[in-house]
């Protein structure tokens, strides 16, 4: 037997008796750096900025290095998660879902607010009913694997008859479009859109989501239970709370993290695995090569 999974016995024994030392946090792998990753939704030197405070407490914390790893695009980002190339994750609720349903992992503290999504359109469009928007419409929405724009194609399970969707980033870019008319129909979060438009003057509301959990950590299940405990229950302390400041800050307005429970997670990877499944099934290293070809991206192994 491996040193590591020694090592990984004795500690489940320990925890299994009530005490958990931190020399557990090397258990894992007594001489390799934990990796913190996040979804790729800014520059590596943001990344760092809002992640690495997070990396080197909680290498204070376990006694173990931990390290922030920036993915170099959504493609490379996609991989890790598939092969499960990191120890912690932060990111959307559909991958939080998509990790515990089919990883199994530890899931840690997660943003407080619910994820709530508007589906809208220019007030005095002629479509006023999904029905309506179901064959020939436009929606200006961010690519997919977004959360927002997951659930609206939800709506629509008959591939024939789904608004042709139109990628875009930035939310009130997505309002103005639909506003001039440029798309029919335009997804954003609620807070934004009510901010864009608080009496509903310019477009009018098809849709409205049911309240979704927010984003979260969770841990990879290739780590001892007794590490795993120690990483969550560390990002919940008062020293978490300040290490996460950034964090706190860019997504939550500032309130702390709030311990996650799995059952609210449940099935809200529908429409990921919708994506996803095939993919997962019939080899993730062609789909990558391929895609990655076709779209002009490198992916980082």
């Amino acid at each position: 037997m491996k040193r590591e999974q020694v090592w990984a016995a004795l500690c489940t024994l320990i925890a299994a008796a009530g005490a958990i030392p931190w020399s557990c946090a090397r258990a894992a792998a007594p001489d390799k750096p934990y990796v913190l990753v996040s979804a790729p939704r800014e520059t590596a030197s943001r990344g760092q900025r809002d992640y690495g405070p997070i990396a080197a407490f909680l290498t204070k914390a376990l006694g173990h290095p931990v390290v922030y790893r920036h993915p170099d695009g959504w493609l490379t980002y996609e991989l890790w998660i598939w092969k499960d190339r990191a120890d912690i994750y932060f990111d959307g609720p559909q991958f939080v879902a998509w990790r515990l349903h089919h990883l199994h992992q530890t899931l840690g503290p997660r943003v407080p607010q619910p994820q709530d999504w508007r589906l809208y359109t220019w007030k005095g469009s002629p479509v006023q009913t999904l029905g309506e928007a179901a064959t020939g419409a436009t929606l200006c929405a961010p690519p997919v694997p977004n959360f927002g724009t997951l659930w609206v194609t939800g709506l629509f399970p008959n591939p024939a008859r789904q608004p042709y969707i139109h990628n875009m980033h930035g939310w009130k870019k997505i309002y103005n479009a639909v506003v001039d008319h440029e798309c029919t129909l335009g997804i954003g979060p609620r807070l934004t859109v009510h901010y864009l438009d608080p009496q509903q003057n310019k477009v009018t509301i098809l849709k409205r989501s049911p309240h979704y959990p927010n984003q979260a950590f969770t841990v990879s299940a290739k780590l001892p239970a007794p590490v795993r405990e120690a990483i969550v229950r560390a990002l919940l302390s008062p020293a978490g709370e300040k290490a996460m400041m950034r964090l706190r800050k860019r997504f939550s307005h500032g309130r702390r993290l709030v311990a996650g429970h799995v059952h609210q997670y449940r099935n809200v990877d529908t429409g990921l695995d919708a994506q996803w499944d095939t993919i997962y099934a019939s080899g993730i290293d062609r789909y990558l090569k391929q895609d990655a070809k076709r779209e002009g991206f490198t992916v980082t192994q």
